[in-house]
């Protein structure tokens, strides 16, 4: 299990890339905030790409002031690795004890004080035993600490499924894909690559590759930047863009 907290926030780690605070980042920091003043549970799904882990570090960006454990659990992990990640992730000293009695204690404690954020990413790979676990911390008056699930929405069932978590998470908040006049707002905020390309090219890439998925807008980002390297006068050309993406996309009129 690994802790991200330092990992790049851009797909692709892509030089020039801007964070941009879309419609859909600050209806997820409005949804954020009211599980944060309740300290309840929320999940936050998408479909892959939208942008759920670039979504949570913009939110953290922008509270400077609360404490956020983030984990990124590994496929089935047990109760005992997200005790030692939680362990490691406070800082506490030495290693974590291996009696989760006593590990749980020190967390009790260590949770006690300030609010926090524990943020889960691909949280529809935690197993049933975790998911238990994440109960117990839910429901355990002494840690102070709302908790946040990031979800893929077609692995949305296996936490649906989960009847402790049905009872308790009080929001879940679905993130949609940029709409078409978004992408043309947003793209040049994102990357100045975009500024100077023509609103009708950028509708174009959209409807035909990508969809207003913000992992396929950082793809062809990253093309946009080898092809104006190559040929640094020469205007892109959506189709040749698309065809070093998708070698077998057809041609388009």
């Amino acid at each position: 299990m690994t802790h991200p907290n330092g990992s790049a926030p851009h797909y692709l780690n892509l030089p020039g890339a801007r964070p941009v605070t879309t419609p859909a980042v600050r209806a997820a920091a409005l949804a954020l905030d009211d599980a944060l003043h309740t300290q309840s549970m929320m999940c936050l799904t998408a479909d892959p790409g939208v942008g759920k882990t670039f979504t949570l570090h913009t939110l953290c960006e922008q509270r400077t002031t609360l404490p956020t454990l983030r984990l990124l659990p590994r496929p089935q992990a047990r109760p005992d690795d997200l005790r030692h990640s939680l362990y490691r992730a406070l800082s506490l000293p030495g290693t974590p004890p291996q009696d989760p009695g006593i590990c749980d204690d020190y967390l009790r404690h260590a949770l006690l004080q300030p609010p926090r954020l524990l943020a889960i990413d691909e949280a529809h790979q935690l197993s049933a035993s975790c998911i238990e676990y994440l109960r117990y911390l839910h429901d355990d008056p002494t840690p102070q600490v709302t908790i946040l699930l990031l979800a893929s929405r077609p692995r949305l069932k296996a936490l649906r499924s989960q009847p402790a978590l049905l009872n308790r998470i009080t929001t879940w908040h679905h993130m949609e894909p940029l709409d078409v006049d978004e992408v043309l707002t947003v793209l040049p905020t994102f990357h100045p690559l975009w500024q100077d390309i023509p609103p009708a090219t950028l509708t174009r890439l959209d409807g035909l590759w990508a969809h207003g998925n913000f992992r396929r807008w950082a793809a062809l980002t990253h093309q946009l930047q080898v092809t104006l390297r190559r040929h640094p006068n020469r205007p892109p050309n959506p189709a040749a863009l698309l065809r070093r993406l998708q070698p077998r996309l057809t041609h388009h009129p």
